[in-house]
């Protein structure tokens, strides 16, 4: 089963049993936290490892070998910047669950929240247990008293460990209420993209196999993970256009003339020029003016905006999100050009 389904079924199921008395928070987080893991969700994995922390202790032992744990593995694997800003938000976030009377906070791990709350609570009930019997009506008021005054210092150590722990339960909640979100949206426009992606990749299968080959290859780079293989999937993403562009207008050294009427040589570094050329004079043919101005205007604009992102992969630090935007915007661009030449009738 594909770890988004494994997810999706994880989520459904702790919905379903997200008010059931028997379920602890530390169990319920626990169980966010595979479904964080399996998603690769960073920021959440963070949020839900601290949850599941003694903080106090983990920092009285910070010498020593504890293990290192996936969130933090995950977000070295993050441009610094990316990474200290999502730190920042989720432990800002983290304390305020945990803030307690006195300004000041519970860092304990949910589980020992909770074995703390039952012990006071035990603590708590012991007090109703009744007197002994025979006691002077001096000593049993004095008794009671005590018990009385135990009670209150016991509940008042209580319930705002109570209170955090609620905070706790509704950000899980929460969470598996966005998740959910995601998946349901998420599968729909996987769907779609799964059609856009099949379309292009049978048509480069006929038109230009090494292009398959290059988005094959950005796809096994973004898959990695790393920083370097980001950059390195960005630099497909351009490896691809300039194929594509080789295939359909290759360069020359004759000038060319452009829909502003300028003449220009497009020569073989100025792939995304005749790439746009390419639609200009296929579009040209077989549609009006107004509509070729429009559908240049639309796909120059997307094509020089790609080429900018792609180019950071050279000389910059490049976050996941923008390989993402990279990888689905080539798709978007490529599926434009192959239909507008489908529709020209050009031979495969």
């Amino acid at each position: 089963m594909p770890d988004i389904d494994r997810a999706s079924t994880l989520v459904q199921e702790l919905m379903d049993r997200f008010e059931d008395p028997n379920e602890t928070v530390a169990s319920l987080t626990r169980r966010c936290q595979r479904i964080a893991s399996l998603r690769g969700d960073v920021a959440s994995l963070l949020w839900l490892s601290l949850e599941l922390s003694d903080i106090a202790n983990d920092f009285e032992n910070k010498g020593g070998t504890t293990r290192e744990s996936l969130a933090n593995r995950l977000l070295k694997a993050l441009p610094s910047e990316e990474a200290d800003a999502i730190f920042n938000v989720e432990f800002a976030s983290y304390t305020r669950r945990r803030m307690l009377p006195g300004n000041k906070a519970n860092y304990r791990s949910v589980q020992q929240t909770e074995e703390l709350v039952q012990t006071l609570r035990q603590e708590e009930e012991a007090t109703l247990t009744p007197p002994p019997t025979g006691m002077h009506t001096y000593d049993l008021g004095k008794h009671v008293s005590e018990q009385t005054q135990l009670r209150a210092q016991l509940f008042k150590s209580r319930q705002p460990l109570e209170a955090s722990l609620a905070r706790i339960k509704d950000r899980l909640w929460e969470f598996l209420s966005e998740t959910e979100y995601e998946l349901t949206f998420g599968e729909a426009t996987a769907e779609t993209f799964d059609r856009l992606r099949s379309y292009v990749d049978n048509q480069l299968t006929m038109i230009s196999p090494p292009a398959l080959d290059q988005f094959q290859a950005a796809y096994r780079r973004l898959k990695a993970g790393g920083n370097e293989d980001r950059a390195h999937a960005l630099t497909s993403c351009r490896r691809v256009l300039k194929t594509i562009a080789d295939e359909l207008y290759p360069s020359s050294s004759a000038p060319v003339t452009g829909i502003d009427g300028k003449d220009r040589v497009l020569g073989d570094d100025k792939f995304m020029n005749r790439l746009l050329q390419f639609v200009i004079e296929t579009i040209g043919k077989h549609e009006n003016g107004a509509a070729v101005q429009a559908a240049v205007e639309d796909v120059g604009a997307r094509l020089t905006a790609l080429n900018d992102l792609a180019s950071k992969g050279v000389h910059a630090e490049v976050t996941i999100y923008e390989v993402d935007t990279c990888v689905v915007q080539t798709y978007l661009v490529v599926a434009d050009v192959l239909r507008i030449r489908e529709r020209a009738g050009l031979p495969q």
